[in-house]
């Protein structure tokens, strides 16, 4: 009877063992979501280029300008200058790894600012980003072409012409300079951009220049402060795109100020070089503004 026992107890032992250890032995299915392993994947294939991390580029945020009441502005003068990406001091403007005028297109794209006509440098009426878009000149076409095997069969075939951005040379600015007596200074404050590019025919003959949109700044701020320039100064300085222009580290030239006839420099003056005399005539006619405020 005893022996009977052990030998049934022995016999549920060694079941209920050889039962578990067959279930631990069975291999375990785990589903991973496609987009959680591409994204493994591609964070371990991300390169540490720089010895640092950057933690400070791409998180700037703008600071707001200085509140300035309408009571304490007794003169101001609207300007509209000319900015030559191919003069030294602002050859940042076309580098070629990051020029600002792709950084504008996306903007545009993405919708982040509204953009206006070339011609609405007032800001009044938003036009569409394809209709802006569209001023650059990149358009994609179908035609049908033979194919290749059998000349009597026509295929569609599309043909793309991509946007240049060596071909926008030159930038408009319209600025606002103001007295503020308040503070007893001159400030400015730029409203707009336009990129300038120039216009070739579909032989590659140069027709001139035409501008393709306008943005208004204080919108574009946005996306400027988190866009590293390149950095024309010693490496340890890191430059955002609101940097250059908020510090005015650019070169330009005056062609239009406001007037009864709303006419440009070149309206007035035919040859280039009168032109010149003129744009700094205005600056100097500003500077002596200023200057003729205070007395010693």
């Amino acid at each position: 009877m005893k022996n009977n026992f052990l030998k049934s107890l022995f016999t549920s032992t060694f079941g209920v063992v050889f039962v578990f250890g067959v279930h631990a032995q069975q291999p375990t299915m785990q589903v991973v979501d496609a987009s959680e392993a591409n994204t493994e994947k591609t964070e371990q294939t991300e390169l540490q280029v720089l010895p640092w991390i950057q933690e400070v580029t791409g998180q700037r945020v703008v600071l707001d300008p200085d509140f300035v009441r309408e009571a304490d502005v007794f003169w101001k003068k609207e300007i509209w200058r000319v900015v030559d990406t191919r003069e030294k001091m602002n050859l940042p403007f076309s580098y070629p790894k990051a020029p600002l005028i792709n950084i504008l297109i996306d903007a545009v794209k993405s919708g982040e600012v509204p953009v206006f006509g070339a011609n609405d440098d007032d800001f009044k009426t938003p036009i569409k980003p394809e209709e802006a878009l569209a001023m650059t000149g990149s358009t994609s076409d179908t035609v049908w072409v033979p194919d290749a095997m059998n000349p009597d069969i026509l295929i569609p075939t599309v043909i793309t012409k991509d946007f240049n951005f060596e071909n926008v040379k030159q930038y408009r600015l319209k600025e606002m300079w103001y007295f503020n007596k308040q503070s007893s200074t001159m400030q400015v404050r730029i409203l707009g951009i336009a990129p300038i590019m120039d216009d070739y025919s579909e032989e590659g003959v140069f027709r001139g220049t035409k501008a393709l949109f306008w943005i208004y700044m204080p919108n574009l701020r946005n996306v400027l402060v988190k866009t590293e320039a390149f950095n024309p100064f010693p490496d340890g300085v890191r430059l955002t795109w609101d940097d250059i222009f908020t510090l005015r580290l650019f070169s330009s030239i005056i062609y239009k100020e406001d007037n009864v006839r709303d006419e440009r420099v070149k309206d007035i003056w035919e040859d280039p070089i009168d032109q010149l005399y003129e744009s700094e005539r205005i600056k100097e006619k500003i500077f002596n503004f200023e200057h003729d405020l205070w007395e010693f």
